[in-house]
Parts: C-alpha cells; structure tokens; sequence
C-alpha cells in the first residue's frame, strides 16, 4: 500500500512539473523569410493562446509561446504556414520561417495585349512604383511617430514666471488659459489612460485571451478588465517593456488571489 502511495505521488508530481513547463510563457523572436514577398503586416497567430503580432517593415516579430504551442503564419500573399513550438525552437532565442509565395492565376483571360502574364505578383511588380523621398534618404533625422499637442506650462508657477520675465520672453495667452482652466491637467489624464489602456490590450495581444481564459477562469469579456485592474495595481508596463514575463505572472496570479479573497 506505501509503495502504491509512493508510486502516485512520484507520478502527481511529474505531472505538475510537465504542467508547468508547458504553461510558461516566454518571448520567441523571429524573422519571416523571403524576397520575392512584402515582409511587413504578415499575421502570426498563437493558435493554442489566441495571442497575435504582425511582421515590422523587414520581417521581425516578437510573440509569447509556451512549449507544444503552436503558430499559424497568415496573409494573402502568402501560403498558410504553420510552425510547431517543439523543445528546439522553444530554447531558441529566435527562429527564421521560411514563407511561400502565394500565387493567384487569372484563367481562361487574355492579358497579351496589356503584356501581363497572369501572375498577379509578378505583374504587381512590373508597376512604376513612385519612390518618396524623405529625410532617410539623405540621412537627416525627423520625426516618424503621431505629433502630439504641446503643453506649454506644466504647472502654474510656470505661468507667473513667465510673467514676470515678459520684457524677455512672450506670453502664450492660449497656453496660459488651457493651463488654468485645467484643459492640461485632463490632457495628461487622458494621455496617461490611453498609455495604459495600449499597454494592456498589448499584454492580451501578447498572451492571447484563451491564456487568460484558462489561467484565471474568466470569460472572454472580462479578460479586458481582469488585466485592466492589475496595471492599476502593478508597474506591468516596465516589466512588459523588459520582457519580464516572470514578474508580470506573478503579478497578475497575486491580483487574482486578491480579487477573489
């Protein structure tokens, strides 16, 4: 009977350990592979998280896997591609996939006269492509992100001591009353929110929902503010940002247990 016992727990505890060895998740860089496609808005897909990314202009993406996950790579230039998160690759600091051009072919049409083949990509790239000239061709450096409105005083103190130096200095009257009737203040509210609010659908991104769904037994509507509530609570944007993924768990785990105390 002790041997049973003992052979039941040796057994619990291989389960538990496997358990959690295919519930860690970590970040698995990659890089999408070939010429002859546009790298960039290619969908990869946690099929096993529902966690989700695109490709970056040369074909880079990050995204969270666990071990025996697996990742469907979509776009309509491309052939369904499907890769499995085997020991290998979920130790691998990053893989390169290799991607298959999707061909479409018009049949049963004459294009000889417009001297087109068929090949949708392929006459694609015969078009004159107007290339744009900006300031990386000429190596200046200029802004590429969205322009947003500058709050001119910071505080009021601000405002008095630019009155006091007006002889110096010139007075923005708009600046000065968005200041004081506290458009700022609402301003830096609202900046601060949506700072927040995109850090936790990349975190959902990041997982995916059914990772969340599972973990904490949450509907898929409350899986927003289940992580919602704990950026409220935890520094997750830096740790996010640092990719430590360790702490973000053990975050969201405490905030689990607390909501539900």
């Amino acid at each position: 009977m002790l041997v049973k016992v003992r052979i039941f727990l040796l057994l619990f505890f291989f389960s538990v350990l496997s358990f959690s060895q295919n519930t860690e998740i970590k970040t698995l860089s990659g890089e999408v592979v070939n010429n002859d496609i546009e790298k960039s808005g290619i969908v990869i897909i946690n099929k096993s998280t529902g966690g989700t990314t695109i490709t970056d202009k040369e074909g880079f993406f990050r995204i969270g896997v666990r071990l025996k996950d697996s990742l469907f790579f979509r776009s309509v230039q491309i052939k369904a591609h499907f890769v499995y998160i085997n020991e290998e690759v979920y130790n691998s600091d990053s893989i390169r996939v290799f991607l298959d051009v999707k061909v479409n072919e018009l049949k049963n049409v004459d294009v000889t006269p417009y001297n087109l083949s068929g090949n949708l990509l392929a006459d694609a790239n015969k078009v004159n492509k107007k290339k744009i000239f900006n300031f990386d061709d000429v190596n200046i450096p200029g802004f590429k992100g969205e322009r947003q409105e500058k709050i001119v005083y910071k505080n009021n103190s601000q405002i008095l001591l630019n009155v006091l130096l007006l002889p110096l200095m010139p007075l923005d009257i708009e600046g000065m009353y968005k200041q004081l009737s506290g458009y700022y203040k609402n301003l830096k509210i609202a900046r601060g929110l949506e700072k927040q609010y995109g850090v936790v659908v990349s975190i959902i991104q990041f997982y995916g929902s059914n990772y969340f769904m599972e973990r904490y037994n949450l509907k898929e509507e409350e899986v927003y503010e289940f992580v919602l509530g704990a950026s409220e609570n935890y520094d997750l944007l830096t740790d996010f940002k640092s990719s430590n993924h360790g702490l973000i768990l053990n975050n969201l785990d405490k905030f689990n247990e607390s909501i539900n105390n």
